[in-house]
């Protein structure tokens, strides 16, 4: 019999530092008001304020921010987000936790059905490598503004519809 070679490649994966971001809300994020300054620092530095980002930022075991990334950014009145983009960023760094968050150039912070679908799906993922998600927040970029979906215990309720659907696959 004649067996044909067949080549590939190994790969290393690197994270590579791209600009430091300075933030000045202490050590730790723990509410949602540090947190929304957060994202909009992180839009700021990373992203096109004029249309819609998603950024996710990575805390360690402290909650101390560890790093930024700018996963999509979109158009005027939305996003493409892929849960695989946003667990392959924090399993890339030594992080325990996740806040996501984007911005809404309209100025209303109102989460859409999509904002919560998207959070449900990134939720899903992160549990199967034990990431928890802290908080979403849909911020506005030039005022105040802001939507926690930690506040509104939309996390807390996304975390039991997750576990719920883990407890099904585990009977399986």
């Amino acid at each position: 019999m004649n067996r044909k070679e067949y080549r590939f490649y190994a790969y290393k994966l690197h994270m590579v530092k791209e600009q430091e971001i300075l933030f000045l809300g202490g050590d730790s994020i723990n509410n949602s008001a540090s947190s929304s300054k957060l994202i909009k620092k992180v839009i700021r530095e990373l992203g096109q304020t004029d249309r819609e980002n998603f950024v996710v930022v990575m805390l360690n075991t402290k909650l101390k921010p560890i790093g930024a990334n700018l996963v999509s950014t979109g158009s005027l009145a939305q996003c493409m987000v892929q849960p695989r983009e946003i667990i392959k960023a924090a399993l890339n760094m030594p992080c325990k936790a996740l806040i996501l968050g984007h911005n809404h150039p309209s100025g209303d912070p109102s989460p859409s059905v999509e904002d919560k679908l998207i959070t449900l799906m990134i939720m899903a993922s992160a549990h199967l490598f034990d990431v928890q998600i802290l908080d979403h927040l849909i911020v506005d970029m030039d005022s105040d503004a802001y939507q926690s979906f930690a506040d509104e215990k939309i996390i807390e309720d996304t975390k039991h519809k997750v576990r719920g659907v883990m407890d099904q696959i585990s009977r399986l």
